[in-house]
């Protein structure tokens, strides 16, 4: 059965393969991003030297989130294996971008499509010891042929909601043979767990989110810093509002609006969490009566019009932006998405709100909640209440911003746990490229 499905499954994306090439090409021309990472979607990538004597893993991290993860694991790697070589895929070119900022990565490249020749070329030029995907990137070629080749595979971070289990389950013909080649999977928590032992993954252990790891940055002065960078010098009380989704915009405005007539100083930073939504971003905000800028635009650190409003239109720059924040909306939670990143607001000690949608991040979520550094809404309509609570009463801020600092410091070490789960499947018999 596993055969034919894969049959069907080549035969499909070869089917497809004028309308895949077609939307990379308009991808490509509408970003004015040059042809240069062709040749790697087909597998042509540089040719390797053999990895000897400790062994190279190659990191798959499709965006910026997953490409944080891997700089958070890679210290634990280094301290676990210092000469192991590590190379790293993306699939978005801000995440090739993050990546290449990361010291003593031997390679960075694209990924290939999952086309069965160009996966075996970039296995055979790349010759890893082993492979190991974050989160969730299951394709089914790249882990067949992985399998073929002696290359061991792995999921770090696993992450798999409910919404993305439906699918997959819904594909189980196809991806419960994939994942049955699969060598193991460190997971972040035990519904991932569940989920992926379901699917039919072998081996799941319980790692925990390697997000916690990164390293937490200093508070001191910092955050008077971030303001004057992000054009909110003479703003305050500040809310940031991260990774906004469509119909999110026009609640958090609203609850800015309300916010603003007892704070007359009140800044607002929000960061759409995807850029080709600028436009839409703004116009929802201008509904509601504010006037922002965009962050690309400021001069001299100060927004024209002084507003005190700003759009984030530059990705990789929530995660230090969020330090600007009295307290910050977590987007993609408001709609039945499933949430965003949180740790990156509450490791700068600023507590978090979010709706009923955080299914992507409930223990995440549940562990800011049960230490008292976020609040949980039922809608849009309690947004600006809840975020008055904290701004109206100091004190009981801090103590909220203090409480999701330590519930993040308190859940590190999944780094350290992923990183000695990766050296077990590195040093498994029979593992490298063959």
């Amino acid at each position: 059965m596993d055969v034919l499905a894969y049959f069907l499954y080549n035969v499909a994306i070869i089917v497809a393969s004028p309308i895949i090439g077609a939307y990379y090409l308009l991808r490509l021309w509408r970003r004015g991003l040059p042809l240069s990472g062709a040749g790697e979607r087909l597998g042509f990538l540089r040719v390797l030297p053999p990895p000897e004597p400790e062994g190279r893993l190659w990191l798959h991290a499709v965006s910026v989130g997953e490409v944080g993860v891997a700089a958070a694991l890679l210290p634990a790697l280094r301290k676990a294996r210092p000469a192991l070589r590590v190379v790293i895929s993306t699939v978005t070119e801000t995440g090739r971008e993050a990546a290449e900022k990361i010291g003593g990565v031997e390679h960075v490249f694209y990924l290939p499509f999952d086309y069965r020749f160009a996966v075996r070329s970039a296995l055979g030029r790349i010759r890893p010891t082993a492979l190991a995907m974050v989160e969730t990137e299951l394709w089914p070629n790249l882990i067949r042929q992985a399998f073929l080749c002696g290359v061991p595979v792995a999921v770090v971070n696993g992450r798999l909601g409910e919404k993305s289990f439906r699918g997959y389950r819904r594909l189980r013909f196809l991806f419960g043979p994939a994942m049955a080649m699969v060598s193991g999977v460190a997971a972040r928590g035990m519904g991932d767990i569940r989920r992926f032992r379901e699917l039919g993954a072998p081996k799941v252990i319980a790692a925990g989110n390697i997000k916690f790891d990164a390293p937490a940055p200093p508070l001191d002065g910092m955050p008077d810093d971030m303001k004057r960078k992000y054009g909110l010098a003479d703003a305050g009380p500040i809310i940031v509002a991260g990774s906004t989704h469509p119909g999110e915009e026009p609640a958090v405005g609203k609850a800015f609006q309300a916010i603003r007539s007892r704070f007359p100083d009140a800044g607002l930073l929000l960061a759409p969490r995807h850029l080709n939504r600028l436009a839409d971003a703004e116009a929802a905000l201008r509904e509601t009566g504010l006037s922002p800028v965009r962050w690309s635009a400021l001069t001299g650190g100060n927004p024209s019009g002084g507003d005190r409003v700003v759009i984030l239109d530059e990705m990789g720059k929530l995660g230090e932006a969020y330090a600007c924040g009295t307290a910050a909306f977590i987007g993609g939670s408001l709609i039945p998405h499933g949430g965003q990143n949180l740790i990156e607001a509450a490791r700068w000690g600023v507590p978090v709100v979010f709706g009923p949608y955080m299914k992507n991040f409930e223990e995440e979520a549940g562990a800011l909640l049960r230490a008292g550094g976020a609040v949980q809404v039922g809608g849009a309509d309690e947004l600006g209440g809840a975020l008055l609570t904290w701004l109206e009463d100091p004190k009981a801020r801090d103590r909220a911003g203090a409480s999701a600092r330590e519930a993040v410091m308190a859940n590190r070490g999944a780094a350290e746990r992923t990183a000695g789960f990766l050296m077990e499947i590195l040093d498994s018999p029979g593992g490298g490229f063959q």
